[in-house]
């Protein structure tokens, strides 16, 4: 059945960090492809606010949902689904130095349970050919450049066909000419359905890439007119 609900939604929730307040009254939706920028200074924050979505951080106030999963009753256990229905992107890689890129991938599908050979050979190949690195199966991470390491990363979070993407800073540690084409990618996976929510510092993308912008602002998130 076709699902016209939110990907991803908040409602008057109060962030915490720490035991601290960080963010209040926190009100948002996100559609199926729609992308988000989420802005705002180094502190402000914004990861605090990305880890409540995908339940690092537990959400204590208020009412959110991601992915069909409400956050204000997600138990441990039903952590690792949500996480299949989102993909997550890191500024730093996470990589597994001791293991190849299809490893690296194959460990991910294993994790979140897939058994069939063929069917994690042929997924793997989908991701990496869907960020470009379709012939780089075999190459360890630190033969690779830090923007196809972050490619690596991106299909990594591909793996599951998550409903939306969550990216912190994922080009914050790149040249711009590498964020550039990290940014393409991400774009590519959006135009194929798959919302995107990216925090970045990078305001040339919001330049380029005219899109939703949520503010993160004096403890609170608000929608900037464009």
């Amino acid at each position: 059945m076709f699902s016209t609900e939110p990907v991803l939604s908040l409602n008057q929730a109060d962030i915490y960090q720490g035991g601290r307040i960080v963010l209040g009254d926190v009100t948002f939706e996100i559609n199926k492809g729609d992308f988000v920028f989420l802005i705002g200074r180094t502190g402000s924050g914004k990861s605090s606010l990305l880890k409540t979505l995908y339940a690092d951080l537990w959400l204590q106030a208020g009412t959110g949902r991601v992915a069909g999963f409400a956050l204000e009753k997600l138990k441990p256990k039903d952590v690792p689904y949500l996480r299949r229905k989102i993909g997550i992107v890191f500024q730093d890689f996470q990589l597994f130095m001791d293991r190849n890129v299809e490893e690296n991938l194959r460990f991910v599908l294993k994790a979140t349970g897939w058994t069939d050979q063929t069917k994690m050979r042929n997924r793997i190949s989908d991701v990496l050919m869907q960020v470009g690195l379709g012939t780089l199966h075999k190459k360890m991470p630190h033969q690779l450049s830090g923007g196809e390491q972050q490619r690596v990363v991106v299909a990594r979070a591909m793996l599951n066909e998550p409903m939306i993407l969550i990216a912190d800073e994922p080009t914050g540690n790149l040249d711009p000419a590498v964020s550039e084409q990290i940014m393409q990618v991400f774009q590519t996976i959006n135009n194929s359905g798959t919302a995107i929510l990216m925090a970045t510092h990078n305001y040339d993308f919001l330049r380029k890439y005219p899109a939703r912008i949520l503010r993160v602002e004096d403890g609170k998130v608000l929608e900037q007119g464009l």
